[in-house]
């Protein structure tokens, strides 16, 4: 074990938040000494961020994100389909904007390159903190191969799994990146976010494809799901779309999965411990999973705060109406699985595509959100509200 390492800063998790937190600072030109603590030793092409946004200009959805990263968006696309089982794929367009795909592997080079140009800002690569204790002078970090004493400390790593078993649902997937020997027609102006949706072993299942050229797509499929499926399952459902779609034979270029939780509890801050950010502190939309812009956001606005008052600050919470409106619709597709294709394909198709995406996007207006309500199956709503409005009286006796 080295000598304590002292620095102001101390973000631990280099994931999608802490690199973004990070890059932040550096653009911003940051004077006191950052250090990001990360276990894994390489960063590799394992995600996929996407999001709506303008096209050509960075909208207000995504204008706090630093341009250099902005600049990497490697695919657009100017439709998104959906579609339930057996039944015709619809596509949808909004004037002006795409859905837009960045690589993890691009965004972790541009992020890299950026800290390693600064002299205030470290990452530092295979070491797992084994321990956070507050000391005088702030915070003392232990890891397997060093310990730090940080004035500040901002926590960016995922949440445990004690913790993910408290989400309303679990969104898993699993997806391939192919090479295809030679086009098969499909239409690469279009991504395909919920197609095929259906019911496997009783949980919400649906097929998501992002063709980036008309030989090269990356192929998930996507569970919403009360418990992790067995990765048995997730593979026959893969293996079962790639059949489908004649593209079993196809290179497999890469993999991705991952486990999102949907709807998990926002731990209260406790005051004298370390902020929390990324997916364990809020970043995820509840309902949808997407939070690559929510953390955008407020990497900006941490690195603003911490620059001017010297503290960092975790993901602003969102409002009580929002909150209730998403645990809600979490609620009632934990509660009717098998009414979640209608439920999307409604969302879909009778909600104007401009509407939704400030919905997806965060940026809905009061009428957006009465429209949205309006289209959906009310007697599931109603119950799934009678149920917490009960408990929540209940909880207060």
């Amino acid at each position: 074990m080295s000598q304590e390492t002292v620095v102001d800063l101390a973000i631990l998790g280099g994931g999608c938040a802490g690199l973004s937190l990070a890059y932040s600072l550096v653009n911003r030109h940051v004077e006191r000494s950052v250090v990001v603590i990360e276990p894994r030793v390489t960063y590799t092409n394992d995600r996929s961020w996407c999001f709506w946004a303008v096209d050509g200009s960075v909208s207000d959805a995504v204008a706090p994100m630093a341009g250099s990263i902005w600049q990497q968006v490697h695919h657009r696309w100017s439709r998104w389909a959906f579609g339930q089982a057996d039944q015709p794929v619809i596509a949808r367009h909004a004037s002006g904007i795409s859905y837009q795909y960045l690589r993890s592997s691009d965004f972790y080079h541009v992020c890299c390159d950026g800290i390693e140009s600064s002299t205030a800002v470290d990452l530092c690569l295979g070491q797992a903190v084994q321990a956070v204790t507050p000391v005088s002078a702030g915070w003392q970090i232990t890891t397997d191969t060093q310990v730090f004493v940080a004035r500040q400390v901002i926590d960016t790593r995922p949440p445990d799994p004690g913790r993910s078993g408290q989400a309303s649902l679990q969104q898993v997937f699993l997806g391939v990146e192919i090479e295809l020997a030679a086009p098969t027609g499909i239409d690469v102006s279009t991504a395909e976010i919920m197609t095929d949706m259906r019911l496997v072993d009783g949980e919400f299942c649906f097929t998501y494809v992002l063709p980036y050229t008309a030989t090269r797509l990356l192929v998930e499929v996507t569970f919403f799901a009360r418990m992790i499926p067995d990765q048995s399952v997730l593979e026959t459902e893969l293996n079962r779309v790639l059949d489908k779609r004649g593209w079993q034979q196809a290179s497999v270029v890469r993999r991705e999965y991952a486990v999102l939780p949907m709807g998990l509890p926002m731990a209260p801050h406790t005051p004298g411990q370390p902020a929390r950010a990324g997916m364990a502190g809020g970043a995820l939309r509840a309902s949808s999973g997407y939070g690559f812009l929510r953390i955008q956001r407020w990497a900006e606005l941490c690195a603003q705060h911490y620059l001017a008052h010297g503290e960092v600050v975790g993901h602003p919470k969102p409002g009580l109406w929002w909150r209730a409106m998403d645990q809600l619709f979490l609620d009632v597709l934990a509660a009717n699985p098998a009414l979640a294709p209608e439920i999307f394909d409604r969302l879909l198709s009778r909600i104007e595509p401009a509407r939704f995406v400030r919905f997806m996007s965060d940026q809905a207006t009061w009428t957006d959100c009465l429209l949205i309500i309006a289209c959906l199956p009310k007697w599931p709503f109603l119950v799934a509200l009678a149920k917490r409005l009960l408990a929540l009286g209940c909880s207060t006796r």
